[in-house]
């Protein structure tokens, strides 16, 4: 295939430049990137770019796509809401149904707004078929995936996995029937000697390292909340990923206040802390915790939509990235938050540059403005090779290389709501929108032509995201409504708990 005419950012999108050139496609990747109008390879479908932009895929680096089915239910709510509400209580209500729908519905809906890759943190998985939906919806929708086995147990009257050895035999069965490795020399030789009882079923032959580099959906492990378990087996959740050398994502210092949790404190001291690991919104970490995640090569999901509605603090995405941490934004719930990339980069970069502005207002009035502190090229830059890189998937995508995988969008640039086009990337970011995504490739694999999805037929989907709202709906309505009273000493609880779990170095 051969993608003609377009103007293509070529290169890292923090360094790269836009230029008339076409892409050339072969066998999933990127075979070469040259001037626009050389003569086609014979037989080479031609995909005509004129009037869009190429560019590199975007990659969400935080997104819970089973909470599709409650589209706008949380637009309201702070984040002891959501913790009350859905996690402790709607999270059960899922049917295996229910979760395929609000995956396979999620993640055709980032692909048609331009995400090329995502993280589905699976924080649903009552019993093995929740699993089995979760991860069959997101295969069917093409996109390119860490799918991340969520460990957390929802609350259930009667749950699938009443021990740590039966979630981790699930583990074991998920990862042994969907993502199995390319030889019996990529095995674990486990079991770990220092890991709990529990969670040593699951380091046998059935859990294999890898799978092919290629693959477009791979496993990963989305942790409890540390503190919530036992602090045993939050150790051994994130040695376990460390020995199968998947993404561990985690929520992580997500609590403000002056008794804030200090949970990257907490993993720096047992030595917990490294690569391959995606710690999710970090808004109250100190200069000192994010400067530990640099040094471990651990990297930030911010979700700024969610972080500025909840309450869980400033995004920390540029201090983050001044400290030297890998940074990714993500989309986080469709509950409460566009599913695109777009918006996220937006509120990214105008947030940030309004509490500069702030800081520099309050020292020295208008004098001590100096132009921005964020930029477009920025915030595009976190929105696919950062992001990609905080999935560890630096090296497969994130932009537009030759050798990489053909992982690419074109978007519009011909309607009058972008002309002039004076900064590409000043159009992309402030200017363009979902609307304007015209075609999607993944692995060279056409799933978006003409502004219409290839795979699935939307209406379709609709209704099953459709039927799977109004089942849940009613679920809710039994159970007293989508908000429930959450009690007031919740915060107390939660830190009582919390207390319980942690070893006395700790508390």
């Amino acid at each position: 295939m051969v993608i003609r005419g377009g103007t293509v950012l070529v290169g890292p999108p923090a360094t790269g430049r836009f230029e008339r050139a076409d892409v050339v496609v072969a066998e999933g990747r990127i075979a070469e990137i040259r001037p626009s109008g050389a003569t086609a390879p014979e037989g080479a479908e031609v995909l005509d770019a004129t009037g869009r932009f190429v560019l590199p895929g975007f990659v969400d680096a935080h997104h819970h796509l089973w909470q599709t089915t409650m589209r706008g239910l949380t637009a309201e709510w702070d984040l002891m809401d959501m913790l009350w509400s859905m996690r402790l209580h709607h999270t059960a209500l899922h049917s295996p149904d229910d979760v395929h729908a609000g995956t396979l519905a999620g993640a055709l809906a980032a692909l048609e707004a331009g995400t090329t890759t995502t993280i589905d943190v699976a924080h649903v998985i009552t019993t093995p078929d929740h699993a089995d939906a979760g991860v069959n919806g997101i295969r069917e929708s093409g996109i390119r995936a860490v799918w991340a086995y969520g460990l957390a147990t929802p609350p259930a009257a009667e749950s699938a996995f009443p021990s740590e050895r039966h979630r981790m035999a699930d583990v074991e069965r998920v990862r042994g029937t969907y993502f199995p490795a390319d030889s019996p020399a990529d095995l674990p030789t486990g079991p770990s000697a220092d890991l709990p009882t529990g969670l040593r079923t699951g380091v046998r032959t059935g859990l294999r390292t890898g799978g092919a580099p290629a693959a477009r959906v791979v496993m990963g492990l989305a942790a409890n909340e540390i503190g919530s378990v036992p602090w045993e087996t939050t150790r051994g959740e994130f040695r376990l990923a460390r020995e199968l050398g998947v993404l561990l994502t985690a929520h992580t210092n997500v609590f403000g206040g002056p008794d804030a949790p200090r949970e990257i404190a907490w993993l720096r001291h047992d030595g917990l802390l490294g690569p391959l690991q995606l710690h999710a919104h970090a808004t109250s970490s100190t200069d000192e915790e994010l400067r530990w995640l640099a040094e471990s090569g651990a990297a930030v999901a911010s979700t700024v939509e969610t972080e500025l509605q909840m309450g869980l603090g400033h995004p920390v995405f540029a201090r983050a990235m001044a400290a030297g941490v890998t940074v990714g934004l993500g989309t986080d719930i469709q509950s409460n938050n566009s599913g695109d990339l777009f918006a996220q980069m937006r509120l990214a970069m105008q947030c940030e540059n309004g509490r500069s502005a702030e800081r520099r207002l309050a020292s020295g009035g208008v004098g001590a403005l100096r132009g921005t502190a964020v930029r477009p090229r920025d915030v595009l830059h976190l929105a696919t090779l950062g992001g990609a890189r905080a999935l560890g998937l630096g090296e497969v995508t994130g932009s537009l290389e030759p050798g990489k995988a053909a992982d690419l969008v074109l978007l519009r640039h011909d309607r009058l709501y972008h002309r002039p086009v004076t900064d590409p990337f000043a159009t992309v970011v402030l200017h363009c929108g979902p609307g304007d995504v015209d075609a999607v490739l993944v692995d060279g694999e056409v799933l978006k032509r003409d502004g219409q999805l290839t795979r699935r037929d939307a209406p379709s989907v609709m209704g099953l995201i459709d039927a799977a709202a109004r089942r849940l709906r009613d679920a809710m309505e039994r159970e007293g409504g989508p908000r429930l009273d959450r009690p007031d000493d919740l915060p107390e609880r939660l830190a009582e708990r919390r207390a319980g779990n942690l070893p006395d170095w700790a508390v």
